[in-house]
């Protein structure tokens, strides 16, 4: 199920739930919000999971994954680029939660994304993801058919806003 809310820029993603857990959802108080980013995440999304957790009186649950593939070439200067990049995006969203005094923690983690959103998601009983939407074309969607967020959004029984890019 996807919804945009009048004048804002985000959008709502269930996964497969049934209308009557989609209904309960929108009715339940959010007091862990999870949002996964990385350097690329616009920076609507760890806003849009700030005003979430504040608007619940809840608090943000931020991760970053930095991807671990053995195709790369330098191999440690490319992890030290996504660790900057990931450790810079969790503090953007710390800053903003800091704002809004909501409590925030900041995770940093290795492996596959999917795998470590969703693994951290059910160790942590979150009560909402929130991800960006990433705004895929041309030879990138062929590339890769399905994003990081769709194969999030399939793998988790709750709810996952999806906030998409600021093109």
């Amino acid at each position: 199920m996807a919804s945009s809310s009048s004048g804002t820029n985000e959008s709502t993603s269930s996964s497969a739930l049934p209308a009557a857990d989609v209904q309960s959802a929108s009715a339940a108080t959010f007091d862990r919000v999870l949002v996964a980013i990385d350097g690329e995440t616009d920076d609507a999304v760890g806003s849009v999971a700030v005003a979430e957790a504040a608007r619940h009186d809840g608090r943000v649950e931020t991760l970053s994954v930095v991807p671990m593939n053995a195709s790369v070439d330098r191999w440690d200067m490319v992890v030290e680029r996504r660790e900057a990049s990931a450790e810079a995006a969790l503090d953007a969203v710390g800053d903003a939660a800091a704002e809004a005094d909501v409590p925030v923690s900041k995770r940093l983690r290795y492996g596959d994304p999917v795998e470590e959103i969703v693994g951290y998601a059910r160790r942590n009983d979150v009560d909402l993801i929130v991800l960006g939407e990433p705004s895929r074309s041309g030879l990138r969607r062929f590339l890769s058919p399905t994003s990081v967020t769709e194969r999030v959004r399939k793998s988790v029984s709750v709810p996952v806003l999806t906030v998409p890019a600021n093109d």
